[in-house]
């Protein structure tokens, strides 16, 4: 695999996370209201803000997180070079994205978790 297609791998995986982890958050605020309503009429109000939300939100996202991760990588090329800085730049962006995931699913910090359980396990 050329590098170029390595680069565009990681701008995939960023831009998946990234615009997955948005819709999670899109999700869960449009879920704290739902009792607010009956369920009958929450699901049709639900129903209806997920499509005028999503329609769009789908139709660019690809190309938003996209953008967003290719410029993300190119500003960490020009920092440590063409191939050892647009990795570290994807290692730094998946870096983020763990943490934004462990914080979203689990309210805990997982680098503490992970650092505590290999300090458990072996000290």
């Amino acid at each position: 695999m050329n590098f170029r297609n390595f680069f565009k791998f990681m701008v995939l995986i960023l831009g998946i996370l990234f615009a997955n982890l948005l819709t999670i958050w899109i999700d869960n605020y449009m879920l704290s209201y739902r009792w607010q309503y009956a369920p009958h009429i929450f699901t049709w109000i639900g129903m209806a803000v997920v499509l005028l939300i999503y329609y769009p939100l789908f139709k660019y996202l690809d190309k938003w997180a996209t953008k967003i991760s290719d410029k993300f990588l190119k500003a960490g090329k020009k920092l440590g070079g063409r191939k050892l800085g647009s990795f570290l730049a994807f290692l730094l962006g998946l870096c983020i994205l763990y943490l934004l995931y462990g914080l979203q699913w689990f309210k805990t910090n997982v680098f503490v978790s992970m650092i505590e359980a290999i300090s458990d396990r072996f000290f």
